[in-house]
């Protein structure tokens, strides 16, 4: 089967090089005792935003809905569904382990991002969803790992 992702999706690429340039630029500034600049996600130029670009707003409800665009994959949505949807032209098994890595990762940084600026009263609400999840038997901790290493040991030791 021909692979479907010829390349990282286009707007996590550029996403990624701008997070690891501010991540330079605020180790610069730390070492030189200046001002660290903020991080955020990439804005389009002034001049040349479309409907729909984010501005740097976190103020409105519809900035906080183009921020989205800041992280998109739409490439790699679209190159995905295209593995699943074409019977005849299915692409490869990378193509669903690094499509999905990529689709995955930015709504990770998007995730990220909006924590920082979420409110008092969320961030409450989110932490105490996170430690009911972690504290449950099924999840990220002991489902998500120790259960999951075990199951993992013991096929291994039927093969």
């Amino acid at each position: 089967m021909a692979q479907k992702a010829k390349s990282v999706d286009s707007n996590l690429q550029q996403l990624v090089q701008h997070l690891a340039n501010l991540c330079q630029q605020s180790y610069q500034s730390r070492v030189n005792n200046q001002a660290v600049p903020w991080f955020r996600p990439p804005l389009v130029p002034a001049g040349t935003r479309a409907a729909g670009d984010w501005d740097g707003d976190l103020q409105t409800k519809q900035a906080l809905i183009d921020l989205h665009k800041s992280f998109n994959t739409y490439q790699a949505e679209q190159q995905l569904e295209d593995v699943f949807d074409s019977a005849s032209d299915a692409g490869n098994g990378a193509d669903t382990v690094v499509l999905s890595l990529m689709i995955d990762y930015a709504a990770q940084a998007e995730r990220a991002f909006r924590a920082r600026h979420q409110t008092v009263p969320r961030a409450l609400a989110h932490y105490s969803s996170r430690e009911e999840g972690h504290g449950n038997p099924n999840g990220a901790l002991l489902g998500g790992s120790v259960n999951y290493f075990t199951s993992i040991i013991t096929q291994g030791a039927e093969a």
